[in-house]
């Protein structure tokens, strides 16, 4: 399966290099400037005062010149939209957008063979006005109606007004901003205009008669078409519903934040106000963020969003505690609320129930919840009692046998921390609350984004369906971002529950750093103490034996101080070098440090200083690590430690190491392999990632912004069929090195130049370092490299195959054996346990020699002794 994985990844990469490679080539050479005909309009073309474009159809222009390889000029933005097609005519622009088919303009114009959008009849009132009710047409009568001059729409609106039999007066204005005045002013009733327009503080009673529009050119230019047409087709690949997003970004209608109802809703809000009671509304408490009670008093995204909807509709309520979730369900059932807010969006349910539910108005996700670096399918599951959705999506994806019920969400994430379960599936933002709270980092999740959960409101009131309605109409006049709001805000409210001292330096990592860093300056001190003892140590141990035989060795004596004083030279400029590449880190922490204390109470610039103070520590401690690294290798304390390992697996490691890095200087990173047959191997991986980090890095750090770093792997054949030979290749397209400074790379303390001179900062240890790691492996390394082009650092180590599977297959003759596994790295005592008991053998295991003795002897004593041991071969406790 795993060599599958990699010929997968090799497959996949190669595909994304050849989809890279035909765009590239597509586009090679195109810098074409289209000039566009770019006319003012409300939401569709915008300038401000400082210059900056933005709206709809700029939007898409950007995301057209994107797939399509060109340039813009906007002309026009002080004319009309009817001007920008006389300037097409003419021959003044390349392109217009927002342009409707007739047959009159086909005759001139080539039209894009997909729409960029539609446009619709709108009809709107001022906010506020509830004289005039939506869908009822009696309220419609004699209104005096604004228009545009020669607006398409107009027509469109005069039908409609027959169809339902009303009349309106015209009124026709000669631009949008003085029909809107109008509006705004008094001066008529309503507006009739296209769709593509900002609605400020108006209401949309009507929407209909709605038509595509498309991007168009002169008839000579199809060239440009064609090119636009494929263009448009890559948009609806990479993104089908861009046209909507649009349209949400830039034409969300504004309802000011209130309702537009008829006279049975406003009847029906009047005679439960004037009642003297208030609607009785139920949650289950136990889903935190969404649902739950703080003190007494509802909390949660969903109370919050009926919070505010309530406020909007008016009506009064009142929360019913239910102490858990099992009284919830009770009450539920029973008919006590007249309202329940986190009804799932089934209809069917509800029926059963006897609730008529909304439409959803809030959706939301599952998760799963594992132990951090759980990865595999769960073969035991905890889920909570009597909880619908979850319910139905865990029976669907798990086995009955696999499927754990415990009472409570917290006994679920416990099961799971326990070791009595694999995993959990809980709502994802209550998920997201368990990783966020285990301050210990015990915990990880990872969301069933294809499987979404929506929320709908119930009512079991009597002739419920004003309710319903005014409750639909509430929660459609929230727009995503008010959505989004409320539920930031509830989760970082969950997660600022003070849960003691822990978390606090958790969240509050300024005062550990400090601590941190004074740690790291004394280990610092202490690594330049041990470095100069032995420089002085070798000085002085070679200047005794050259004075016992000071007439024979008289020239070796000054080869040897010369040695001495060039070393000690190396060590002062690197020292000189040091000082500066530390001072920079060290003053940015105590800088911002003590702006942090200052400025405590402003949250969100302490968290930005916070930031870049954690930035400047793991500077300094990567400087700190590259001595202490050398210091250890040159005292002979670092070992190789070889283990099985798979290729595929550190490659992906180190790809989900770097990414980062790379997506922040916009670069491109390639890793693949060649001739790679044998993916399974023994060797040590920290090392091993060691020096592909250190070689990656460099590549990254002595890149330019926009250019390319790739890793290749390389299997070739030995004379061993035991063994292959790995060649190791991370190249880049960054400034190069000299030839001279090519020949030093691999020594100590040297850099081409100075951090102050390149801007760039290090120990000048990496390479040194990689080298050392390289020699202990038995491999070897090499470099080429040319200034302004590009580097090539070249690994060759040979690594040995293993046979892990082929000994599990022998292992599995061993069916009915009792068995003790015994390692330090508890996921690989699970996972070898979990393969035992997969071929019949009775496994357990334990996490340190001490205990693997203790349990040895209680089955002795219990006559069930342990008949298979499978041991590391280095426990810490007994070496």
């Amino acid at each position: 399966m795993k060599k599958m994985r990699l010929i997968s990844l090799v497959i996949a990469a190669f595909m994304l290099t050849s989809v890279c490679f035909t765009a590239y080539a597509d586009n090679a050479g195109q810098s074409e400037v289209l000039k566009v005909g770019f006319f003012a309009f409300s939401g569709y073309h915008i300038v401000d005062e400082d210059g900056h474009r933005s709206g709809y159809g700029y939007e898409f222009l950007q995301r057209l010149a994107i797939h399509g390889g060109w340039s813009y000029e906007y002309i026009g933005y002080d004319g009309s939209y009817a001007d920008a097609l006389d300037m097409l005519r003419n021959g003044e622009v390349d392109v217009v957008t927002s342009v409707s088919k007739t047959p009159e303009r086909q005759e001139e114009f080539l039209f894009s063979d997909q729409s960029i959008g539609s446009n619709s009849t709108i009809f709107t009132v001022k906010a506020g006005n509830n004289s005039v009710v939506e869908g009822d047409y009696s309220t419609y009568d004699g209104l005096s109606v604004g228009m545009l001059e020669g607006n398409s729409k107009n027509a469109n609106f005069e039908r409609f007004a027959k169809a339902h039999n009303f009349t309106f007066e015209p009124v026709y204005f000669s631009d949008q901003e003085e029909l809107t005045a109008a509006l705004q002013n008094g001066s008529i009733d309503a507006s009739v205009t296209g769709s593509l327009r900002l609605l400020e503080n108006e209401w949309l009673l009507e929407s209909f008669d709605s038509s595509p529009f498309y991007i168009c050119t002169r008839k000579d230019r199809s060239d440009i078409m064609d090119r636009i047409n494929n263009a448009i087709n890559e948009m609806d690949l990479h993104d089908p519903n861009w046209r909507g997003t649009l349209h949400e970004k830039y034409y969300s209608t504004d309802k000011a934040g209130a309702v537009i109802m008829n006279a049975g809703e406003r009847e029906f809000i009047e005679k439960i106000n004037s009642s003297g009671t208030s609607l009785k509304v139920l949650f289950n408490p136990e889903r935190v963020p969404y649902s739950y009670f703080k003190d007494g008093k509802a909390a949660g995204i969903l109370p919050a969003i009926f919070d505010s909807l309530a406020d909007r509709l008016g009506i009064k309520y009142e929360f019913i505690q239910a102490k858990d979730g099992n009284e919830y369900f009770s009450l539920r059932a029973s008919g006590a609320a007249d309202v329940v807010l986190d009804f799932a969006g089934d209809y069917y349910l509800a029926e059963q129930e006897g609730y008529k539910i909304t439409v959803p108005y809030f959706q939301t996700s599952f998760a799963r919840l594992t132990l951090d670096g759980f990865t595999g399918n769960a073969e035991s599951v905890a889920t909570v009692e009597r909880s619908d959705a979850l319910e139905r999506l865990i029976s669907e994806r798990y086995p009955k046998e696999a499927i754990m019920r415990y009472p409570t969400t917290d006994d679920c994430v416990q099961a799971v921390l326990d070791g009595n379960a694999e995993a959990t599936i809980l709502y994802s933002y209550t998920a997201e609350s368990y990783v966020k709270h285990d301050v210990r980092n015990r915990l990880s999740s990872v969301v069933f984004g294809e499987i979404p959960l929506s929320y709908a409101v119930g009512n079991n009131i009597e002739d419920g369906r004003y309710l319903l309605s005014l409750l639909d109409k509430g929660a459609d006049s929230f727009t995503s971002a008010e959505l989004d709001a409320i539920t930031s805000r509830e989760i970082d409210a969950d997660f600022e529950d003070d849960m003691g001292f822990v978390a606090f330096l958790y969240r509050n990592p300024a005062f550990g750093m400090i601590g941190v860093f004074l740690i790291l300056l004394l280990l610092f001190a202490l690594a330049m103490l041990a470095v100069r003892t032995r420089n002085q140590k070798r000085l002085k141990d070679r200047i005794t034996a050259a004075t016992g035989e000071l007439e024979k060795k008289t020239q070796e004596l000054t080869c040897a101080l010369q040695a001495a004083d060039s070393a000690n030279r190396a060590k002062t400029t690197f020292l000189n070098n040091m000082s500066h590449d530390i001072r920079t880190p060290m003053n940015a922490i105590i800088g911002y440090t003590a702006l942090t204390a200052a400025h405590i109470d402003n949250k969100e610039r302490a968290c930005d200083y916070l930031k870049k103070i954690s930035q400047a520590s793991n500077h300094l401690l990567s400087l700190i690590n590259d001595v202490l690294d050398m210091s250890r290798i040159e005292s002979g304390k670092v070992t190789i430690n070889e283990r099985p390992e798979n290729l595929a697996e550190i490659l992906q490691e180190l790809r989900n190491i770097i990414q980062s890095d790379i997506h922040a200087k916009n670069m491109e990173l390639f890793i693949d392999t060649v001739d790679v047959t044998d993916e399974e191997v023994f060797c040590d991986k920290l090392r091993l990632n060691q020096i592909l980090l250190n070689l990656t890095s460099n590549a990254i750090k002595f890149t330019p912004v926009g250019g390319t770093v790739a890793v290749r792997v390389t299997q070739k054949p030995t004379r061993s069929p035991k063994c292959g030979l790995y060649e190791f290749q991370v190249s880049d397209t960054g400034i190069g090195m000299s030839p001279e400074f090519a020949k030093t790379v691999f020594d100590p303390f040297t850099r081409e130049q100075t951090s102050t001179v390149s801007g760039i900062q290090g120990t000048g240890l990496g390479m040194a370092i990689t080298k050392n790691i390289v020699d202990m492996m038995g491999g070897t390394i090499s470099v080429e490299s040319e200034q302004d082009k590009g580097t090539t650092f070249t690994v060759s180590v040979e690594l040995k195959f293993s046979s892990v599977h082929h000994e599990m297959e022998q292992i599995a003759e061993l069916k009915g054996f009792r068995g003790l596994v015994v390692d330090d790295d508890m996921v690989c005592c699970q996972s070898v346990s979990k393969m035992l008991r997969q071929i019949g053998m009775r496994a357990e295991w334990a996490p340190s020699g001490k205990e693997a003795i203790a349990r040895t002897t209680e089955a002795v004593d219990l006559n069930d002794p342990f008949e298979v041991y499978i041991v590391d071969w280095s426990m810490p406790d007994l070496s």
